[in-house]
């Protein structure tokens, strides 16, 4: 089964052949405490990571093969559900300039649909920005040359306009920063696509950022989830790749 192909390719994606393409400074995540946590794969390599809305939607950066309800990627424990991305909707306006992504979302939606148990559920999306330092757990697999179990850290939402300063103007109002300002902790390639959770609910897609990850003085960049509620709602309605009009952020 050869997945499906998209067209676009995602900053964090990038430089696979790197050893350190996961989750920095942080941990391997308790086992079954993110049952919404969606393990992407495409030609039987995983790479990417996605969050489950509902029984049928994948949210993420790109790419096709869902594998639900995984905790170690080298063991089958039964607890694991596999469905296949039947339809891609990629944001009409994703746009990509000088290794800058915008609009950086994609719905995946799955057939067949998933059966919700202790360890596959969904996770609520937020429905404004997460106040400046809050702290926020973002995790993922990382590439296939990184870890077998999904890794978290911690990291803290950062002001708009410090990342700007970071980034030479390119942050722009449907993004928003997370990380620690002296640097050694963040999502790095491989995590692409994956959450960004604040106060137990979806706040942001890993979408790009510094390379080498986890700079000083350079936060990871995230899709800030609740400027693209209406897309979100309106895609999952009508699943038709390119015949929606995007909305005006709503928070």
């Amino acid at each position: 089964w050869e997945g499906i192909k998209l067209s676009s390719a995602l900053p964090r994606l990038l430089d696979t052949s790197a050893r350190i393409n996961r989750i920095i400074g942080g941990a391997k995540c308790p086992e079954n405490t993110h049952p919404w946590l969606v393990l992407l794969y495409y030609f039987d390599e995983y790479y990417c990571s996605g969050t489950l809305l509902n029984e049928e939607w994948v949210v993420t950066a790109a790419h096709c093969y869902m594998r639900l309800g995984e905790h170690d990627v080298d063991a089958y424990t039964g607890n694991e559900v596999f469905s296949t991305a039947v339809d891609i909707i990629e944001h009409p306006n994703f746009t990509s300039h000088s290794n800058v992504y915008e609009n950086d979302i994609m719905l995946l939606k799955l057939d067949p649909p998933v059966v919700f148990t202790s360890y596959v559920s969904p996770l609520s999306l937020a429905t404004c920005s997460a106040d400046v330092g809050t702290v926020c757990t973002v995790m993922g697999w990382g590439t296939t040359t990184t870890p077998e179990v999904p890794h978290c850290v911690d990291v803290n939402i950062i002001s708009n306009e410090v990342c700007q300063a970071a980034y030479e103007n390119n942050i722009i109002d449907n993004m928003v920063c997370a990380g620690v300002m002296e640097g050694g902790k963040d999502s790095c390639q491989g995590d692409s696509g994956g959450p960004l959770v604040c106060n137990g609910q979806l706040q942001g897609i890993v979408s790009w950022g510094e390379h080498p990850c986890a700079q000083p003085g350079k936060p990871g960049v995230y899709t800030d989830i609740c400027k693209y509620l209406s897309w979100i709602k309106e895609t999952m309605e009508t699943p038709r790749r390119g015949s929606l009009v995007p909305l005006e952020p709503e928070c």
